[in-house]
């Protein structure tokens, strides 16, 4: 799996991370013996609840549960480990700070560019996730003789990054209701391709929502995407 790499990026947009840091990649000396993962609700952004059938786009986010992840891990310079800490270029026994340091500047620094905290990619192998750190916590439980910090226990939660990017793709399923507003350029045929991987079904969209025509739809109209019969 390799050890677990952060990566930091200045920007974020379309359910993607744009703009990597210069310099801005921390990768563990030691893996984390685990990840914890936990799903939040994101809030609905009307007063009633969206349902699972029936759910109009803009309140899609009111079921879409984002994810955090805990994760614990330490830096060691005292000799124990054969494999240096991230930036440390002193012998065993040295301070730990520079990389401590850089994986501030990866984490939660602010970036020049945006004057705010950076998107942080984690990845350990085939998990992949990109949000923001809070949580920050150090423990510094080893010094040298000059009080240099040798060793460290550091603790964070990356709280996953969403747009409507992200949260249409969860819905990318042919199993719930959508009702959408028509858009310049929309064609039911391509919609159905977009709902149901397949772009077939049109005829029996358009009967669905007594549509006269299934071309030529009326923007600002909407139009509703039933559950696929199985």
């Amino acid at each position: 799996m390799g050890n677990l790499k952060l990566t930091a990026y200045e920007n974020f947009a379309s359910g993607q991370p744009s703009s990597p840091l210069s310099g801005g990649t921390y990768t563990l000396q030691l893996n984390p013996e685990n990840l914890s993962i936990s799903y939040d609700q994101l809030p609905a952004k009307s007063d009633e609840p969206a349902s699972a059938a029936g759910m109009p786009v803009s309140e899609k986010n009111a079921a879409y549960n984002k994810q955090t992840v805990k994760v614990e891990f330490s830096i060691d310079n005292s000799g124990a480990i054969p494999t240096k800490p991230e930036k440390v270029t002193s012998s065993a026994g040295g301070s730990i700070k520079a990389s401590v340091d850089h994986f501030l500047k990866v984490a939660v620094k602010p970036t020049k560019a945006t004057h705010r905290p950076p998107f942080v990619q984690l990845q350990w192998g085939q998990f992949i996730l990109v949000g923001k750190v809070f949580g920050l916590s150090i423990s510094y439980t080893y010094f040298d003789v000059d009080g240099e910090p040798i060793r460290a226990d550091i603790g964070f939660s990356l709280v996953e990054e969403v747009d409507e990017t992200v949260i249409s793709r969860e819905f990318q399923s042919p199993d719930i209701t959508r009702i959408v507003t028509v858009k310049d350029g929309d064609t039911l045929i391509g919609l159905c391709e977009s709902f149901y991987e397949d772009p077939k079904y049109y005829l029996q969209v358009a009967i669905y929502n007594n549509l006269p025509s299934f071309r030529g739809l009326k923007i600002g109209s909407q139009i509703e995407f039933p559950p696929l019969e199985k």
